[in-house]
Protein backbone atom coordinates (compact mmCIF):
# COMPACT_ATOMS: atom_id res chain seq x y z
CA UNK A 1 0.00 0.00 0.00
CA UNK A 2 1.50 3.50 -1.07
CA UNK A 3 2.06 5.77 1.38
CA UNK A 4 -0.40 8.68 -0.38
CA UNK A 5 -2.83 5.25 -0.38
CA UNK A 6 -2.26 5.28 3.55
CA UNK A 7 -2.41 8.67 5.06
CA UNK A 8 -5.72 8.86 2.51
CA UNK A 9 -7.40 6.29 4.63
CA UNK A 10 -6.08 7.50 8.31
CA UNK A 11 -7.03 11.18 7.69
CA UNK A 12 -10.33 9.74 6.01
CA UNK A 13 -11.45 7.73 8.87
CA UNK A 14 -9.92 10.26 11.39
CA UNK A 15 -11.85 13.46 9.40
CA UNK A 16 -15.01 11.72 10.60
CA UNK A 17 -13.96 11.13 13.87
CA UNK A 18 -12.93 14.60 14.30
CA UNK A 19 -16.07 15.84 12.80
CA UNK A 20 -17.91 13.78 15.34
CA UNK A 21 -15.65 14.93 18.06
CA UNK A 22 -16.36 18.63 17.64
CA UNK A 23 -19.41 18.16 16.97
CA UNK A 24 -20.25 16.41 20.96
CA UNK A 25 -18.30 19.87 22.02
CA UNK A 26 -20.17 21.94 20.06
CA UNK A 27 -16.95 23.19 18.74
CA UNK A 28 -16.86 24.41 14.44
CA UNK A 29 -15.35 21.51 12.72
CA UNK A 30 -13.67 23.84 10.51
CA UNK A 31 -11.12 25.36 12.87
CA UNK A 32 -10.02 22.14 14.09
CA UNK A 33 -9.23 21.55 10.42
CA UNK A 34 -7.73 24.51 10.21
CA UNK A 35 -5.58 22.70 13.30
CA UNK A 36 -4.95 19.44 11.12
CA UNK A 37 -4.01 21.20 8.08
CA UNK A 38 -1.36 23.41 9.50
CA UNK A 39 0.54 20.06 11.08
CA UNK A 40 0.34 18.37 7.43
CA UNK A 41 1.59 22.01 6.41
CA UNK A 42 4.30 22.21 8.71
CA UNK A 43 7.94 20.94 7.52
CA UNK A 44 8.71 19.13 10.73
CA UNK A 45 6.76 16.22 11.90
CA UNK A 46 6.57 14.58 15.37
CA UNK A 47 6.33 16.05 18.39
CA UNK A 48 9.05 19.17 16.94
CA UNK A 49 6.18 19.61 14.63
CA UNK A 50 2.98 19.53 17.03
CA UNK A 51 4.89 22.09 19.14
CA UNK A 52 5.34 24.45 16.38
CA UNK A 53 1.83 24.44 15.39
CA UNK A 54 0.45 24.68 18.78
CA UNK A 55 2.75 27.38 19.67
CA UNK A 56 2.43 29.43 16.25
CA UNK A 57 -1.64 28.95 15.45
CA UNK A 58 -1.95 29.97 19.30
CA UNK A 59 0.07 32.62 18.96
CA UNK A 60 -1.38 33.81 15.64
CA UNK A 61 -4.74 33.69 17.98
CA UNK A 62 -2.91 35.94 20.64
CA UNK A 63 -1.78 38.32 17.98
CA UNK A 64 -5.33 38.62 16.43
CA UNK A 65 -6.88 39.13 19.47
CA UNK A 66 -4.51 42.11 20.09
CA UNK A 67 -5.42 43.61 16.51
CA UNK A 68 -9.57 43.16 17.34
CA UNK A 69 -8.34 44.70 20.79
CA UNK A 70 -5.92 47.70 19.30
CA UNK A 71 -8.49 48.41 16.27
CA UNK A 72 -11.56 48.82 19.26
CA UNK A 73 -9.47 51.93 20.77
CA UNK A 74 -8.09 53.60 17.77
CA UNK A 75 -10.33 55.69 15.64
CA UNK A 76 -11.89 55.17 12.29
CA UNK A 77 -10.60 52.47 9.64
CA UNK A 78 -6.73 53.97 9.56
CA UNK A 79 -6.54 53.02 13.42
CA UNK A 80 -7.04 49.17 12.18
CA UNK A 81 -4.76 49.33 9.64
CA UNK A 82 -2.04 50.41 11.53
CA UNK A 83 -2.62 47.77 14.04
CA UNK A 84 -3.63 45.43 11.16
CA UNK A 85 0.19 45.93 10.37
CA UNK A 86 2.14 46.75 12.97
CA UNK A 87 0.86 43.09 14.14
CA UNK A 88 1.50 41.02 11.32
CA UNK A 89 5.01 42.72 11.06
CA UNK A 90 5.20 40.85 14.95
CA UNK A 91 3.56 37.75 13.28
CA UNK A 92 6.37 37.57 10.90
CA UNK A 93 9.38 38.57 12.71
CA UNK A 94 8.58 35.61 15.75
CA UNK A 95 10.02 33.30 13.30
CA UNK A 96 13.41 34.36 14.22
CA UNK A 97 12.94 32.14 17.07
CA UNK A 98 12.87 28.27 16.20
CA UNK A 99 9.70 27.12 17.40
CA UNK A 100 7.87 29.82 16.24
CA UNK A 101 9.61 29.86 12.83
CA UNK A 102 6.16 28.42 11.12
CA UNK A 103 4.66 31.71 9.84
CA UNK A 104 1.87 29.85 7.92
CA UNK A 105 0.89 28.57 11.15
CA UNK A 106 0.57 32.12 12.83
CA UNK A 107 -1.29 33.38 9.88
CA UNK A 108 -3.93 30.38 10.63
CA UNK A 109 -4.14 31.40 14.31
CA UNK A 110 -5.29 34.74 13.26
CA UNK A 111 -7.36 33.50 10.89
CA UNK A 112 -9.64 31.11 13.08
CA UNK A 113 -10.17 34.36 15.58
CA UNK A 114 -11.26 36.36 13.28
CA UNK A 115 -13.47 33.98 11.63
CA UNK A 116 -15.04 32.62 15.04
CA UNK A 117 -17.18 35.58 15.45
CA UNK A 118 -15.94 36.23 19.25
CA UNK A 119 -15.82 32.63 19.68
CA UNK A 120 -12.21 32.52 20.85
CA UNK A 121 -12.16 29.76 23.28
CA UNK A 122 -14.01 27.48 20.74
CA UNK A 123 -11.13 28.64 18.46
CA UNK A 124 -8.37 27.86 20.70
CA UNK A 125 -10.38 24.44 21.38
CA UNK A 126 -10.74 23.69 17.53
CA UNK A 127 -6.94 24.57 16.84
CA UNK A 128 -5.84 21.98 19.87
CA UNK A 129 -7.72 19.52 18.59
CA UNK A 130 -6.73 19.62 15.25
CA UNK A 131 -3.04 19.74 15.21
CA UNK A 132 -3.67 16.32 17.60
CA UNK A 133 -5.61 15.33 14.87
CA UNK A 134 -3.24 15.66 12.25
CA UNK A 135 -0.50 14.31 14.34
CA UNK A 136 -2.73 11.20 14.75
CA UNK A 137 -3.86 11.04 10.83
CA UNK A 138 -0.08 11.54 9.48
CA UNK A 139 1.07 8.93 12.12
CA UNK A 140 -1.21 6.59 11.76
CA UNK A 141 -0.99 6.85 7.68
CA UNK A 142 3.00 6.14 8.34
CA UNK A 143 2.03 2.96 10.31
CA UNK A 144 -0.39 1.61 8.04
CA UNK A 145 2.39 1.73 5.29
CA UNK A 146 4.96 0.71 7.34
CA UNK A 147 2.76 -2.87 8.37
CA UNK A 148 1.32 -3.12 5.40
CA UNK A 149 4.78 -3.01 3.27
CA UNK A 150 6.08 -5.72 6.14
CA UNK A 151 2.52 -7.68 5.48
CA UNK A 152 3.61 -7.43 1.72
CA UNK A 153 6.96 -8.38 1.94
CA UNK A 154 6.22 -11.55 4.69
CA UNK A 155 4.18 -12.89 1.51
CA UNK A 156 6.40 -12.59 -0.59
CA UNK A 157 8.95 -14.33 1.35
CA UNK A 158 6.66 -17.09 1.97
CA UNK A 159 5.84 -17.48 -1.60
CA UNK A 160 10.00 -17.69 -2.40
CA UNK A 161 10.45 -19.82 0.25
CA UNK A 162 7.66 -22.29 -1.07
CA UNK A 163 8.76 -21.90 -4.45
CA UNK A 164 12.59 -22.94 -3.25
CA UNK A 165 10.86 -25.93 -1.54
CA UNK A 166 9.14 -26.89 -4.60
CA UNK A 167 12.63 -26.49 -6.81
CA UNK A 168 14.26 -28.63 -4.33
CA UNK A 169 11.22 -31.18 -4.11
CA UNK A 170 11.41 -31.18 -8.34
CA UNK A 171 15.35 -31.36 -8.35
CA UNK A 172 14.92 -34.45 -5.61
CA UNK A 173 12.23 -36.06 -7.47
CA UNK A 174 14.00 -35.56 -10.61
CA UNK A 175 17.50 -36.95 -9.62
CA UNK A 176 15.30 -39.82 -8.11
CA UNK A 177 14.07 -40.66 -11.69
CA UNK A 178 17.58 -40.26 -13.26
CA UNK A 179 18.86 -42.36 -10.34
Amino acid sequence: MSLLFSLSVSTGILSALLVWFTGLFDIASWLAFLGATGYFACTDKGFKGLTQVFLTTFSGAGWAILIIIASSYLQGDIGSYVATGVFAFCMCIQAKFNLLKFIPGTFMGAAAIFSANGQWVSAFLGLFIGAIFGFLMNYSGELLHKYSAMIVNNKSDNKSDNNSNNNVVNRSANKTIKD
